[in-house]
């Protein structure tokens, strides 16, 4: 214990510092924390409530929902939401959540969980609520196949037994399987309507019960959707929570009867939505309550923002790059959106020069086949990746004379147009938001200065 209250003061310390200095958005004292003492997650007290929320695709969005929620209702609480979502980011979090005395002082603590590393941390920190947004194709290097990420969470419940309750997504095939020994709850959507495109894949290819074939009645997006296997019981489980109904043009959801807002008019962000108010009113707040809330919200700044200029909307609007399911999604949406519109590929990692990408295969997973659409007049991109997406794109059938590859990122400005379009959109790697921030203020500074004659 001694290390413990050693390791929890000095890196109180180090957070006071990064606090005064107007840099708090960081997870270097949590790092100090489990340096001095690597049980810290173990012996660090926890508040009445804490929910960890995890899974491939819509984790920062998700938390963030359900933390603000909380604190518009009056509660305190602890959570890093710049989305440090590994061991150090968790010591943070939960070190913001206690005095010198290691007493709790707030309410809840939220944290936004790695799920490759969640049965190495989870344990220790024995959250209440797990939520499981859903496990799709990710990094190849790094998370290799879903059954790996499936595997790690899934160890993770078994550990922690039935005094965790599992949040599940009922659509997924893959992780609503989850948690056999916990308690489960389930969110789940009906046919939004949304008429998906032909995916090259899917992320569930077989029955994981059988090997039988895997059919669907609907499809919100890639392996998502109402499923059943030809061969046995494995088929959706009921849903909890249902949207019954969801008019992503409206922006609003039905839920067990009770119409929502949502955040945006995108598909995957209509789950997040219907997976926060699941966990919410799982928690018992009222329809209303969260309701209101809801029709004060946007998508998080560092996944979408927009500035106006000249009659063109200029957006910034994340896009993993190595993740096949989440890049083909906005890629859809792209397709979807009705505007005329030109789009610039910023989703080249920064990575050192000797290794300036993980790997390649992942651009040939994921639909670029969506980009070759009429509305889509132009896309550019640039970097040192730049001629592998240029053939990605033509092997996709976009035609040659509506591709813009450029090697210095710099010159991108040069070639976005500002006639004939109503919009423009960055999608970038969620690593670089600044980089994609500063990449749309060039645009729109470029346009202003006259731009393309």
């Amino acid at each position: 214990m001694f290390r413990f209250y050693v390791a929890l003061w000095a890196s109180k310390l180090m957070l006071a510092f990064y606090t005064l200095i107007k840099q708090p958005k960081t997870d270097l004292p949590g790092l100090l924390a489990s340096k001095i003492c690597p049980d810290f997650l173990s012996y660090i007290h926890k508040p009445a409530l804490t929910i960890t929320v995890t899974g491939t695709n819509g984790k920062t969005t998700t938390s963030t929902l359900i933390n603000d929620f909380l604190k518009s209702a009056g509660l305190t609480t602890s959570f890093n939401e710049w989305g440090a979502n590994m061991q150090a980011g968790y010591s943070v979090n939960l070190l913001r959540g206690v005095n010198l005395f290691n007493k709790p002082k707030v309410d809840c603590s939220i944290l936004e969980a790695d799920e490759l590393t969640l049965d190495e941390n989870m344990p220790k920190i024995k959250p209440d609520y797990i939520l499981v947004t859903n496990i799709c194709k990710d990094s190849l290097r790094r998370n290799g196949h879903p059954e790996n990420i499936y595997n790690h969470i899934e160890h993770t419940l078994r550990i922690l037994g039935d005094k965790t309750t599992a949040v599940l997504n009922a659509n997924d095939p893959i992780s609503s399987e989850l948690g056999k020994g916990n308690r489960r709850i389930y969110f789940g959507m009906a046919d939004a309507r949304t008429n998906p495109f032909v995916n090259l894949g899917k992320d569930i290819a077989i029955c994981p019960r059988c090997g039988g074939k895997i059919t669907y009645d609907y499809r919100h997006y890639r392996h998502i959707g109402k499923f059943r296997c030809e061969n046995c019981d494995f088929k959706t489980p009921h849903p909890d929570y249902m949207a019954e109904f969801t008019d992503l043009n409206d922006r609003t959801m039905t839920i067990s009867g009770h119409e929502y807002p949502l955040i945006s008019d995108t598909i995957f962000n209509a789950f997040n939505v219907l997976a926060a108010v699941a966990i919410l009113r799982e928690l018992g707040y009222r329809e209303n309550e969260i309701s209101s809330f809801l029709s004060t919200q946007k998508v998080t700044d560092i996944r979408e923002t927009c500035v106006e200029y000249n009659g063109i909307e200029y957006y910034t609007f994340a896009a993993k790059s190595q993740n096949v399911s989440a890049a083909s999604t906005v890629f859809e949406y792209m397709a979807k959106e009705p505007s005329d519109k030109d789009v610039v590929l910023l989703m080249d990692e920064v990575q050192d020069k000797n290794h300036p990408t993980e790997t390649l295969s992942w651009l040939y997973e994921t639909d670029y086949e969506f980009l070759n659409d009429p509305k889509i007049k132009r896309v550019i991109v640039g970097g040192h990746m730049y001629l592998n997406h240029k053939l990605r794109l033509l092997l996709a059938g976009v035609p040659e004379d509506r591709i813009v590859a450029v090697e210095d990122e710099a010159d991108i400005p040069l070639y976005v147009d500002q006639y004939g379009i109503t919009k423009v959109y960055v999608l970038y790697e969620t690593d670089c938001v600044t980089k994609a921030l500063n990449m749309r203020d060039s645009i729109v500074s470029y346009v202003k200065e006259g731009g393309r004659k």
